[in-house]
């Protein structure tokens, strides 16, 4: 993967890279957030036009997403591998501008699909990470804004309860911090179960397409200022 952590100081987000020429392959680079400062984020230069910032990936199953408040806040794992990016740089980020958010998804025979959304935006942690979201396209119907969505959910962990239902927490009882309604439609922070499995929406599930019996391989989600995709 290509590192290069340093190229310019002061740019805000892997669109403000793609801008250069001639364009930048896929990999690491260094971008200051507001308030947070310098961070390190996975760009992604190539799908659908370029430019977008990484905030979740899963591949193999080598990191564990049943994690803590305080670890889904600060973000975990290896830009290199799996991880989630943090709420609060995600916040921060989205912050800057008006931006979009797309998921890819891949199963264990090589099918993918794909879902975005022309705006996202995550409110700060007083707020619980409230998700906002709207403007479908895609090529699997749409999860997010329909049914179990997540707009307008707040965040929920494994330890802090802020998901929709009236009793238990969405986040024990499936294993993923994540903007549970009641519970969810898509779960991209499950376990990593492998393909088919007997339990039951706790696995990488986008219901929409394979059902909650099977976990998927792989997951991305990314976001782009709207500008930068004109």
């Amino acid at each position: 993967m290509f590192v290069n952590l340093f190229l310019d100081d002061e740019f805000t987000d892997c669109g403000a890279y793609h801008s250069l020429s001639p364009v930048l392959p896929n990999g690491l680079y260094r971008i200051k957030l507001p308030i947070i400062g310098h961070v390190t984020a996975l760009c992604e230069m190539n799908i659908d036009g370029g430019g977008w910032t990484v905030f979740q990936r899963r591949l193999d199953g080598s990191e564990d997403f049943n994690r803590l408040w305080s670890e889904y806040k600060n973000g975990f794992g290896n830009l290199t591998g799996e991880f989630w990016f943090g709420n609060e740089k995600l916040h921060h980020l989205l912050s800057q501008g008006t931006y979009q958010l797309r998921m890819d998804m891949s199963d264990f025979t090589g099918q993918t699909r794909y879902v975005k959304y022309t705006h996202v935006n995550v409110s700060e942690e007083h707020n619980k990470y409230r998700m906002s979201i709207a403007g479908y396209s895609g090529n699997i119907a749409d999860c997010f804004t329909s049914g179990l969505g997540i707009n307008a959910i707040m965040f929920t962990t494994k330890d802090q309860d802020n998901d929709a239902r009236s009793n238990g927490n969405c986040a024990i009882d499936f294993s993923s911090g994540w903007w549970h309604k009641n519970c969810h439609c898509s779960n991209p922070n499950g376990l990593y179960l492998a393909g088919h499995t007997n339990l039951y929406g706790k696995g990488i599930i986008y219901t929409f397409w394979l059902k909650e019996y099977y976990s998927l391989k792989s997951i991305r989600l990314m976001v782009k200022k709207v500008q930068d995709a004109l």
